[in-house]
């Protein structure tokens, strides 16, 4: 069946033919050789043509389109996204609660957490994608907590095959052009095959200033009944934020340009004049710099192979090797300038010489000296400035180049063996993996260069120059315009490399042991060895801690971990009335972690069909989750994003917050007044010691249902319920202080993470990872397809034709989360805000998704039509908000398909047909963009279309 992105497929019982009945297979989930596909644990499956008529030339766009899965870092994540890693995230529990495969076994990690970029995965030689979205521990070790996603692969291709694909978007950007050949071949007598792929992918970028709806940042009005533009506090020329009291005590200051605004702080003209700064009035538009799409560049060869040594001993072999290029593009750098403290590392203080400093205009000279009672109430010449905010606009973008080369190799052998007079399947492999990651970061400002060039003095020959000395140092202004040379200096090539290495070693024999009157008893038992080390080098600058609390820190760490499981399947009753197949399965895993110890995963599951067209099937799992290098190991640093600070008068503080955010540092003359200055937050996260292992408890009860008295219709519900505890949470800058709103104890350790500047103003909020919190998800999957032979007027040259009708749907009744231990539980299934989301980590979860496709074939030509909707939303409990509630949205795609012969395939289509744009939420809770681009379509209508060519 031609199927859409979303046409999902069950894994039905399938009734074997007698040629088939003595085959053995192994399905995904489980390592039970079976005789059909049925399993305890529900499972998805993708099907080949669904993923390449998708028109999409990375896996993640496809697979996120799946209901099961929640969103995650995307190639529209651009601020947050990192290098570009597009990981799966079943139920929206985390991509490191979700394990991805690659012909059942593990495949090379892109970062310190482990997560699998699916971009480097060849899914030209997919045959389908299996989803179980249950916890599958038991069967295949740690991260499988919400379930596993397994890309099986062609094993036996022969021929040639070659397809390229272009798609551009209605307004003329973001072409994506993709470019694949893949040779295999049979060895003699047919004792084996080779096949080799090669790929090369290339996408462009456009950034939010080539959408309406992102091209100028928004944010509620302080009423919450409008829109109002939001631009970032950090501009150019600097602002030094202050109290009322203080702004009212200055000398010097100009009038704000805006009559009778809201002015929060002190701003600098291009010429240096101090000048009243109104918030939001004066703020800093980075939209036009950003990217919605990131551009891409990606080659990929893969090898695989399998050749019969005997009649029972096979050996095989995989390999790939995978360059990707992922670049971003930030406005100009946006920071709080500050003097590196070696004994206060977190310092945002700025010292700034003023006496005598021939880099400072006299009017910024004359401003500092005349107003000493704020800026230097010890007189010592120098000016201490805390939290100030520039944005480089003068030194150009920032920009990140990430280059990923990875490798993963498996070797092994496979083959049966008669034992006992049983017949059983057997394997031994090992895996070396590797994936180096190098990443080149211009325009960021270097805060100890910073310093140098901030300080100068007059030489002997009357040339202005940095009392340093520094080879290469220019003096600097950064209360005013700034020369190039000067920008060149401060901004040096910050370079950085990171390598991730894996190896495993396992082995595993199944068969059955004896024979019941239902049918044999199946087992299978293994052992696995696996061993994960991560290291990171960052730049010399940073180990210099020459940027503060941004300085990135050397991380080098790993963990070994041995495991042993059986797995045993028992036929209960069979063939009887009431009773046609009633069967118990049970597995269990031990895995002993040099980094935590010795857990235990297992999982049990029932079947149970009362006659062959019904079959119900139900599931516990306990699952674990061992901490990931990334986890253990972390480095400590700062991130960056939208939220609001709970002082600001928007925010409507009751008296008692209030005195709260007094007793946290906010002058006590500004709250009733008081304006957070910046667009977002700053979090540090760092170390927080020793973790355990996650454990969850999954449960899944679901019926299959295929009625004989209307054939060929199909329909599958599945209730799943999860329940993580000891969950390895990072709680976002929200929760946080969401937490301290709850106990409004300024002694509390949510209160204390809230670190405020002499203003008021948040400096930054700890986050770190801790073993506190817990997850639960719960809710029902549901599915029906119904295929149809049509009437002969359908029918094209006479060929027969064919209707395929899909539904897919998950409702998610709730994702329950409690991040910290004073916190009250928050449910965020359908919600945004509050916590919920923030659009750099924080991705909006929809209660319910559903996808329909109606696909037509007959003969050469097939035309499929999709229909993909996304619940709506509501703003979480009790947050004010401008847009309360988002309806759900709706779209549709269509792709034709021509067989010009047996040798050539045409294809063509149109994605988002109705051209639907996001709904827009401001920057508050989606970020940067106004909109969530890991949830909605951030394109537009999109054309594309390929050829196919079969030698």
């Amino acid at each position: 069946m031609l199927g859409a992105p979303l046409a999902l497929q069950p894994a039905f019982a399938q009734q074997a033919t007698p040629s088939e009945q003595t085959q053995e297979i192994v399905v995904t989930g489980s390592r039970l050789l079976r005789t059909d596909l049925t399993a305890p644990s529900p499972v998805s499956v993708v099907s080949e043509q669904n993923v390449k008529l998708s028109g999409n030339v990375t896996l993640e766009r496809t697979l996120n389109q799946m209901p099961q899965l929640g969103q995650g870092n995307t190639s529209s994540v651009n601020n947050g996204g990192g290098s570009g890693i597009y990981a799966a995230n079943l139920r929206g529990l985390g991509s490191t609660r979700t394990l991805t495969l690659v012909n059942g076994r593990r495949f090379v990690a892109a970062n310190s957490s482990g997560d699998v970029d699916m971009s480097s995965i060849p899914d030209a030689l997919i045959s389908r994608v299996d989803v179980i979205s249950g916890g599958a521990s038991a069967v295949y070790g740690s991260d499988a907590i919400a379930g596993a996603v397994n890309f099986i692969l062609k094993d036996n291709f022969q021929g040639i095959e070659a397809t390229a694909n272009y798609g551009i978007n209605e307004r003329g950007d973001g072409a994506q052009r993709k470019f694949d050949v893949t040779i295999g071949m049979n060895a003699p007598d047919d004792r084996g095959n080779v096949a080799m792929s090669f790929s090369y992918t290339k996408v462009d970028g456009f950034t939010q200033d080539d959408r309406s709806w992102s091209r100028t940042p928004l944010a509620d009005n302080s009423a919450h009944t409008a829109f109002v533009y939001s631009g970032s506090g950090n501009i150019p020329y600097t602002r030094i934020p202050l109290s009322a009291a203080q702004i009212a005590s200055l000398q010097g200051l100009a009038p704000a340009t805006t009559p009778g605004c809201s002015v929060t702080s002190v701003r600098f003209q291009a010429n240096g004049t101090p000048t009243r700064y109104c918030s939001p009035e004066d703020s800093y538009n980075y939209a036009a710099y950003n990217y919605l799409q990131r551009p891409l560049t990606r080659f990929n060869a893969t090898a695989l192979g399998h050749y019969d040594l005997s009649d029972h001993i096979t050996a095989f072999m995989e390999a790939y090797y995978v360059n990707v290029q992922n670049n971003s593009v930030l406005a100009p750098d946006s920071l709080t300038p500050l003097t590196p403290d070696p004994a206060n590392p977190l310092t945002t203080t700025l010292k700034v010489r003023y006496i005598n400093n021939p880099a400072l205009p006299t009017v910024v000279s004359n401003f500092f000296n005349n107003n000493q009672q704020v800026f230097d109430p010890r007189h010592t010449g120098i000016a201490s400035i805390t939290g100030a905010g520039l944005r480089t606009e003068d030194f150009g973008t920032r920009r990140s180049y990430y280059e990923r080369n990875s490798f993963d190799f498996t070797g092994g052998l496979r083959g049966d063996i008669d034992l006992g007079g049983r017949n059983f399947k057997w394997e031994v492999f090992g895996q070396y993996m590797r994936n180096r990651e190098d990443t080149r970061n211009l325009g960021f400002v270097n805060s100890a260069r910073l310093t140098q060039a901030l300080d100068a003095t007059t030489s002997a020959n009357g040339s202005v120059v940095c009392v340093s000395g520094s080879t290469g140092c220019v003096p600097l202004n950064i209360f005013g315009a700034i020369n190039p040379a000067a920008a060149a200096f401060v901004t040096p090539e910050r370079d950085s490399r990171s390598t991730f290495t894996r190896s495993v070693a396992g082995a595993s024999i199944a068969g059955s042991l004896f024979d019941l009157p239902a049918g044999p008893v199946s087992v299978a038992v293994g052992a696995e060895y696996r061993r994960d080390y991560y290291q990171s080098n960052p730049s010399p600058y940073d180990l210099n801690k020459e940027y503060g609390s941004a300085s990135n820190n050397p991380l080098a760490g790993g963990y070994n971990v041995k495991e042993v499981f059986g797995e045993i399947g028992v036929p209960i009753l069979a063939d009887m009335p009431f009773f046609h197949r009633l069967e118990l399965e049970a597995a269990i895993r031990y895995s002993k972690y040099s980094s935590i110890g010795g857990v235990v995963a297992y999982k049990g599951g029932v079947q149970y069909a009362p006659v062959s067209w019904v079959r119900f099937r139900g599931a516990y799992n306990r699952a674990v989750r061992a901490p990931n290098v990334g986890e253990l190991f972390v480095q400590p640093g700062t991130g960056f994003t939208g939220g609001t600070d709970p002082c600001d008068i928007t925010a409507r503080p009751s008296s008692a917050v209030q005195q709260l955010c007094v007793a946290q540092g906010v002058p006590a003359g500004d709250i009733a007044t008081f304006r957070q200055s910046a667009l977002g937050l700053t979090s540090l996260t760092t170390n927080s010691g020793a973790l355990k292992a996650e454990k969850s408890d999954t449960y899944t009860v679901g019926a299959v249902i295929s009625p004989p008295f209307v054939r060929n219709l199909n329909f599958t519900v599945d209730y799943f319920n999860v329940t993580v505890n000891d969950a390895i949470t990072r709680p976002n800058v929200q929760q946080v202080i969401n937490d301290c709103l709850t106990s409004l104890d300024a002694a509390g350790q949510s209160c204390q993470s809230i670190i405020r500047d002499s203003s008021g103003q948040i400096a930054y909020i700890q986050t770190n990872y801790q073993n506190i919190g817990y997850l639960k998800v719960s809710g029902i999957d549901a599915q029906a397809d119904y295929r149809i032979g049509l009437p002969s007027f359908f029918e094209l040259g006479g060929e027969r034709a064919q209707l395929s009708l899909t539904a897919v749907a998950s409702w998610l009744f709730n994702k329950t989360q409690k991040a910290l231990s004073q916190s009250v539980p928050q449910d965020c299934a359908g919600y945004y805000g509050g916590g919920c989301s923030s659009g750099t980590g924080g991705f909006i979860l929809p209660d319910f998704k559903l996808n329909l496709t109606g696909a037509y074939s007959s003969g050469p030509v097939s035309w499929r039509v999709v229909g993909r909707m996304i619940g709506g939303l509501d703003v979480y409990k009790n947050v004010a908000a401008y847009v309360s509630h988002v309806p759900a949205v709706w779209y549709v795609d269509s792709t034709l398909t021509f067989d010009v012969d047996k040798r050539l395939r045409l294809f063509i289509g149109v994605n988002n047909i109705g051209d639907r744009k996001p709904p827009v939420l401001g920057t508050t809770f989606v970020g940067d963009a106004n909109v969530d681009v890991s949830l909605y379509d951030v394109q537009g209508r999109r054309y594309f279309g390929g050829v196919t060519f079969k030698f």
